[in-house]
C-alpha cells in the first residue's frame, strides 16, 4: 500500500498498546502492530532507530528543525536503488516511511522498556529526535511460526592476497568458525558446531547438520545467540520454558511433549525443504563472494599500493572516501552488473585506480554477510512457506579500520593444530 496517498502521521493516532515489542539489533528496535484492523498498519512492524544513552537526553532538541529536513531512513532508498536490483523483489520486505513525533516515541519507549534485554537497556534507547520510522512487512505475526537465521559468511576467501601469517587459517576455516574459535578463547558464548558453509551448501545432509547445531546452541544459550531466533504467534520463544508452545506448531507426535530431540528433528524436517529448494542461499553466497574478491587484506594492500605510488597524500582507507550516497550506490550496481566492466577487472593484479570500486564492493558484501533470513512457516492450507531477506542496511566506511584489525586478531588466533576444516562447495 502506498503511504504517500494517505496521512502517514496517522501512526501517532494509534494507541501505544497497539504496538508490541518484538526484538532489536544494534541499530534498530522493532514493534509489531497488534491493534484493531487498520488499512495501513495491520500486518506491519515499525522499525525505529536507536541512539546510545550517552547521546540521549530528555531535553535534547531534534537535530532537524523542520520535518522536511529529515531524510527517509537509508534502508528504504537502499532497498529501492540497490538490493532490489540484486535480490528478487519477492524475497524482500515492504519498506515505507511513516511519520512519528517525540511525545508518541517517548510513550512507546516508556511502555516497552521493561521488555527489552537488560544489556540493551544499559547501552541505548529509542532515538526520540527522529521524526520518521520504517513500516515493514510483519514476518512474525499471525498464525504459524517464523524462524530467523543469521547465516553469516558463505564462502572461503580468495587466497591470492593473503599474507603468510593468515593464509593457513583462512584457507581451511571460514570466517564464522574462526570468529567462534576466537570468541571461545575469550570465554564468550558461541554457536558451537555451526558452519555457514554447511547451510549455504544446499546439501540436505549438511543443511540438516547446520540446523541441528543452531538449535542446540539456541537451547544451550537460553536463546541468547543471535544466529537463531524462533517466533510463534508473534512472540519470541524462550527455549528455557516455552518449548512446549512450539510442539503445537511443529509437526511432532502428540506424545512428544517437550522432548527436545524430537522437537529438534521436527524443526529440521520443517525447514529443510525450504532451505534446500530456494535459490536465495546460492544468490547470497555468490553476492558475498563476488563483492569481496580481494579479502580485506587485499583491499588494504591495494590502498597501500596507491598510498606509496601516488604523488598525492592518501588518507587511511577508512577516510579515503566519503560514505556513498544513493546515487553512488546506483552507479556502483550498474558497474557490478555490467559484464564489460567486470571483464576489465583483474582481481589478481587489481588496479589502484579502482580502489573506490573495490571498497564499495566490500561494504556491500558486508551488508549481505550480516543479513538475516526470515523463514515463515504457515499451518494454513494453501498458504506457501516463504523466505525473506532482512537487515540489508548500508555499511559505513568508518568501520573498515575496526574490521581489518578484527580480521587480523581472529585469523592469527587460529592455532595450527586445529582439526577444523570448512568445506566450501565452490572452492
Amino acid at each position: 500500500m502506498d503511504l504517500s496517498a494517505t496521512d502517514p502521521g496517522d501512526i501517532t493516532s494509534t494507541h501505544i498498546s497497539d504496538w508490541q515489542y518484538v526484538s532489536e539489533g544494534g541499530a534498530t528496535i522493532v514493534f509489531s502492530y497488534r491493534g484493531p484492523f487498520h488499512p495501513l498498519f495491520s500486518g506491519t512492524v515499525l522499525r525505529l532507530r536507536k541512539t546510545a544513552l550517552s547521546r540521549s537526553s530528555s531535553e535534547e532538541r531534534s537535530k532537524y528543525e523542520h520535518l522536511e529536513a529529515e531524510p527517509d531512513d537509508p534502508s528504504i532508498g537502499f532497498q529501492h536503488m540497490v538490493t532490489s536490483k540484486l535480490i528478487p523483489l519477492e524475497s524482500l520486505p515492504r519498506l515505507e516511511t511513516v511519520l512519528v513525533d517525540r511525545a508518541w516515541l517517548e510513550a512507546l519507549r516508556n511502555s516497552s522498556e521493561h521488555e527489552r534485554p537488560s544489556e540493551r537497556r544499559l547501552k541505548d534507547c529509542i532515538d526520540l529526535r527522529r521524526r520518521k520510522g520504517v513500516l515493514a512487512t510483519d514476518l512474525i505475526g499471525g498464525e504459524g511460526w517464523t524462524v530467523e537465521i543469521k547465516p553469516k559468511w558463505g564462502f572461503l576467501p580468495n587466497l591470492t592476497h593473503l599474507s603468510a601469517e593468515t593464509r593457513f587459517a583462512k584457507c581451511r576455516c571460514c570466517r564464522f568458525c574462526m570468529y567462534a574459535h576466537y570468541r571461545a578463547l575469550k570465554g564468550e558464548g558461541v554457536s558451537h558446531g555451526y558452519c555457514p558453509l554447511d547451510l549455504f551448501s544446499v546439501n540436505s545432509e549438511r543443511t540438516s547438520h547446520a540446523l541441528r547445531c543452531l538449535w542446540k546452541a539456541w537451547v544451550l544459550s537460553g536463546g541468547t545467540i543471535n544466529n537463531l531466533k524462533i517466533f510463534a504467534h508473534g512472540k519470541l520463544v524462550d527455549p528455557r520454558n516455552q518449548l512446549r508452545f512450539l510442539s503445537n506448531d511443529i509437526d511432532v507426535p502428540s506424545d512428544a511433549g517437550e522432548d527436545e530431540v524430537r522437537l529438534m528433528e521436527a524443526f529440521v524436517a520443517a525447514l529443510l525443504p525450504l532451505l534446500t529448494k530456494t535459490p536465495l542461499l546460492r544468490t547470497l553466497a555468490r553476492l558475498q563472494r563476488t563483492l569481496d574478491p580481494l579479502d580485506i587484506e587485499g583491499l588494504f594492500a591495494l590502498h597501500e599500493t596507491l598510498r606509496t605510488t601516488s604523488p598525492d597524500v592518501i588518507p587511511p582507507l577508512e577516510q579515503a572516501f566519503p560514505d556513498p550516497d544513493l546515487g553512488d550506490w546506483e552507479r556502483f550496481v550498474e558497474s557490478y552488473l555490467d559484464p564489460g566492466f567486470q571483464l576489465a577487472l583483474d582481481h589478481k593484479m587489481p588496479d589502484p585506480a579502482r580502489l573506490r570500486y573495490y571498497t564499495m564492493a566490500y561494504l556491500l558484501s558486508a551488508t549481505f554477510k550480516d543479513c538475516s533470513l526470515m523463514l515463515r512457516l504457515s499451518r494454513s492450507a494453501g498458504t506457501q512457506d516463504t523466505i525473506t531477506v532482512i537487515d540489508l542496511d548500508p555499511k559505513s566506511m568508518s568501520r573498515l579500520k575496526k574490521w581489518v584489525q578484527l580480521d587480523r586478531d581472529i585469523s592469527t588466533s587460529f592455532v595450527d593444530d586445529s582439526p577444523r576444516y570448512c568445506h566450501d562447495s565452490r572452492s
